[in-house]
């Protein structure tokens, strides 16, 4: 038996905005780039795709909340 404590909605909701802004980063050949004053790199988007797939393994509907910030862009 496997326990996960869940995230929470807000940590989430930063998780997604992070993966998808990185994305749109990778494509432009931006390594590091910021989100809300703060900079990401590596190490943070390891985090944030680690909060999804937890956030997935405990029943949050990723896909919805994907398609709220689908506009996020890397700053």
């Amino acid at each position: 038996m496997q326990i996960l404590f869940a995230p929470s909605k807000e940590e989430v909701e930063w998780a997604v905005r992070v993966a998808i802004a990185d994305d749109k980063a990778s494509t432009s050949g931006r390594g590091a780039w910021t989100l809300d004053g703060k900079m990401i790199d590596a190490p943070v988007v390891g985090k944030a795709r680690a909060i999804i797939k937890k956030a997935q393994g405990c029943g949050f509907d990723i896909e919805s909340i994907m398609l709220q910030w689908q506009s996020q862009e890397p700053e």
